[in-house]
């Protein structure tokens, strides 16, 4: 019994980690269309992150909630004396936070990131271009480039930023039980869709330009997508091809 529930905790956990990567992953996802200059690409990236927040959100409250009482249980049952022996090292182990078991995805290798700005209560949705002046009207098409790349860059380091401290939230809810999840990636979306805005204000400045730069770093999750397609198509021939055999 005890072993069983033990095993359900570590469940929960690696469930409760994996929601939080995924909110993660589509911040990422937002990210990568901006460095391809594909405003409908971010669109539809947004999209997916709304449907993952809501979705993630209703299935981390109850989650959380019973592993939160199973942890309780686990105390519980060492203070009264029912568990001794491997059942009260069971217990140990339910009540211990467990590492993350495996992130994988490519923005957590791109250095650690100060998420101090995003994790604040006070968050101001103010203007992060702060590397360059926006150019004068008549200026060269080489200086807007820079400057339109230098604003982007800043934009995508935000939500580089941002995808961090959602995995940093979801661990500080299973190992402390300081953050509220459901908001905490209501936040997320929040903010994601802010600086998404900002980015349209970009390409608004100088609209033909940035369609000019669009391709410059085709979104590596595409290819990734493309690559499952292709695998799904594979086996659904395969299949299709089988049953006519029959």
């Amino acid at each position: 019994m005890h072993y069983n529930a033990t095993l359900r905790v570590r469940e929960l956990t690696q469930n409760i980690y994996d929601i939080g990567d995924e909110i993660s992953q589509h911040i990422d996802h937002v990210a990568q269309a901006m460095a391809d200059w594909d405003p409908e690409l971010v669109q539809d990236c947004l999209m997916e992150l709304d449907e993952a927040v809501t979705e993630c959100r209703c299935e981390v409250r109850p989650q959380l909630s019973e592993l939160n009482g199973l942890r309780q249980a686990f105390v519980s049952g060492v203070r009264s004396g029912e568990m001794s022996g491997r059942a009260r090292s069971y217990a140990q182990e339910g009540h211990a936070s467990y590492a993350h078991p495996g992130r994988t995805l490519t923005f957590m290798h791109k250095g650690s990131a100060s998420v101090a700005g995003v994790a604040s209560e006070n968050i101001k949705n103010t203007a992060v271009m702060t590397t360059l002046c926006e150019p004068e009207s008549m200026a060269s098409t080489a200086t807007w480039r820079l400057w339109m790349r230098s604003s982007c860059e800043n934009l995508i380091k935000e939500l580089d930023e941002l995808a961090e401290w959602v995995v940093q939230q979801t661990e500080k809810a299973l190992e402390a039980q300081s953050v509220l999840l459901p908001q905490a990636y209501s936040k997320a979306r929040q903010q994601t869709i802010e600086i998404a805005g900002r980015f349209g204000a970009i390409i608004d400045r100088q609209p033909q330009l940035a369609q000019s730069m669009r391709g410059e770093a085709p979104p590596e999750f595409l290819e990734d997508r493309a690559r499952i397609d292709a695998v799904v198509a594979r086996l659904q021939q395969r299949r299709a091809a089988s049953d006519t055999a029959v």
